[in-house]
């Protein structure tokens, strides 16, 4: 073992010579010492998760079976707009959203009632013809939308007004035969909307990652078990008691309520995720044209509700 004096005398300093302790070993003090890397190997520094760009289909199409997420081309677009609000600077807020989501509700209300004043004031034909073509424009308003979500701030107050009026034209009918089943209904949708939004605002519901999973997973099974029973509807085959009004019909309507709910909260959850992502302006349009979506799924599901309950049938 060498001594002290033998190391000065090699040209060591002998103060920098560890003391070897009772709990470290003797190789470690000839362990020699990391060499740094130089400087053009050197890692970059990583961004806060929230300054952070990442291609918005991770956080949307795996977590939302909103179309208006999951289908066009809302990632490209969100790239050549470019995050933080682009050239720009103007980005995204969650309040933005539901200000717009309001004003559409707005529209949409206010054409369905210009067309129940001209179908209850003797143009009925008329107005119910221009239901159904309504209908068709509110069906290529929303591709657009997704496929070009930049003009959502247009094509969504389009979608908006023509789904009012499509809209206006089942609703009335069905009033006239089910006395104030569509003020209910109405009432049911805006209520639940407003009570779940509080609830997600105040942090009383959170949407987690297994309500998340949950909720597409039941989702996506029940839209497959649609189709299914559409599929075989247009064959003559029908399936006894899924869509009628017996016990399996109204238990059928209540899971496609709840899902319908549930799928709005997870809207909310996907529209804060994009305003902390700092997405576009445009974004705030776009995502109140997502909820339109989920509120006339809501809206339709609760009046095939009700209608099992007053004793319809939903063929």
């Amino acid at each position: 073992m060498l001594s002290r004096r033998s190391v000065a005398g090699r040209g060591v300093a002998s103060a920098a010579l560890p003391s070897a302790g009772p709990c470290l070993p003797p190789r470690t003090l000839a362990r020699p010492a990391r060499p740094l890397l130089p400087l053009r190997h050197a890692a970059a520094p990583s961004l806060p998760s929230a300054a952070r760009p990442r291609p918005l289909c991770v956080a949307t199409r795996a977590a939302t079976t909103n179309p208006a997420f999951t289908m066009g081309r809302l990632d490209e677009a969100v790239a050549e707009s470019g995050y933080g609000g682009g050239r720009g600077g103007e980005v995204m807020t969650a309040d933005g959203a539901v200000q717009k989501t309001a004003l559409l509700l707005a529209v949409a209300m206010a054409t369905a009632c210009a067309t129940w004043a001209q179908i209850l004031s003797g143009n009925a034909a008329a107005a119910l013809g221009a239901a159904k073509m309504a209908g068709i424009v509110a069906l290529g308003s929303s591709l657009v939308t997704m496929f070009k979500p930049q003009a959502s701030m247009f094509t969504g107050l389009l979608f908006s007004a023509s789904q009012g009026v499509a809209m206006a034209g089942m609703s009335l009918f069905l009033e006239m035969r089910y006395p104030g089943l569509v003020l209910n209904a109405l009432m049911l949708t805006v209520g639940t909307a407003a009570s779940l939004l509080a609830a997600y605002q105040t942090r009383i519901i959170k949407v987690t990652d297994r309500f998340r999973d949950g909720v597409i997973m039941v989702t996506g099974g029940y839209m497959i078990t649609m189709l299914f029973t559409f599929v075989l509807s247009l064959c003559g085959v029908r399936l006894p008691g899924l869509l009628s009004a017996g016990p399996i019909g109204i238990g059928v309507g209540l899971v496609a309520a709840g899902l319908a709910a549930a799928n709005l909260l997870l809207d909310f959850d996907m529209i804060r995720s994009a305003a902390r992502q700092r997405l576009p302006k445009w974004f705030e349009w776009y995502g109140a044209f997502s909820l339109m979506l989920t509120l006339v799924w809501m809206y339709t599901t609760i009046v095939r509700l009700l209608t099992m309950f007053a004793g319809g049938r939903d063929d």
